[in-house]
């Protein structure tokens, strides 16, 4: 099992490459449909990853994972 210091770690890491990909997607520095797909799929999955990483420390307002 991880402790809670290392899943934060894993928490903020994966804040920034989801805010990293948000980026991308509001300055619309992509050059195709296939680059707006890949950020729109790549930044969804990271909201699940931290969403999942937040209910599993059990922070007041995480939600369920599953929902």
């Amino acid at each position: 099992m991880r402790e809670d210091k290392e899943i934060r770690e894993m928490l903020k890491e994966a804040s920034k490459i989801r805010d990293r990909w948000l980026q991308i997607l509001t300055d619309k520095s992509y050059s195709n449909q296939t680059e707006m797909r890949r950020a729109i799929r790549n930044y969804n999955a990271l909201r699940g990853v931290i969403k999942s990483l937040r209910w599993t420390l059990n922070e007041p307002l995480a939600e369920n994972p599953l929902y």
